[in-house]
């Protein structure tokens, strides 16, 4: 398994999941009469980020990380505030890991990732970089986005947060081993 592997599918996932939400919460404001603009002040609580900036975050995560893995310098996009600037926002994240090859992940794994901060850089390994740090980041923002739309009364569960899963086979036995 690559970094490619391990990163690229999930987050493209996570961004897709996002699409999705979105265009449920666009039904759903719909329905209830309430302008979409309301998804702007979506906080869970005073001290947190609204709800536009989880998808920011999600989408800075997800494609900053894969620039860095790649020994590229990280943008970060503004913050999308409209529900037209979320979907744009997303649309551009989705298209740019989609064109990501694994070969350019290639000696990710030990790469050394520094994130400058005004506090201090932190310094990681690639794959250290990616579990500890990326991955975790990427699925914290959706879980918030989620979480604020699930409070607004959107008719979301667990499988709309998962996305994308493989097709169910046939049953197995719950008492058949398998070699």
């Amino acid at each position: 398994m690559t970094l490619y592997d391990l990163t690229i599918p999930s987050f493209l996932q996570s961004l897709r999941v996002l699409v999705r939400l979105l265009d449920k919460a666009q039904v759903h404001f719909a329905v209830e009469g309430r302008d979409l603009a309301e998804l702007a002040a979506l906080r869970l609580a005073p001290d947190m980020k609204p709800f536009p900036f989880h998808i920011e975050a999600t989408i800075n995560n997800a494609v900053g990380a894969a620039a860095r893995l790649r020994g590229r310098p990280a943008a970060n996009i503004d913050e999308p505030i409209t529900l037209s600037e979320l979907r744009n926002a997303l649309a551009a994240a989705i298209a740019e890991l989609e064109s990501l090859e694994a070969h350019e992940f290639d000696g990710a794994e030990m790469r050394e990732i520094v994130l400058p901060s005004p506090k201090g850089a932190r310094r990681f390994e690639g794959l250290d970089y990616v579990l500890r740090l990326a991955l975790p980041n990427v699925h914290f923002h959706v879980a918030i986005a989620y979480a604020l739309l699930r409070r607004e009364g959107l008719d979301i569960g667990k499988r709309d947060y998962l996305g994308d899963l493989p097709a169910r086979g046939p049953r197995a036995d719950a008492f058949e081993l398998t070699r």
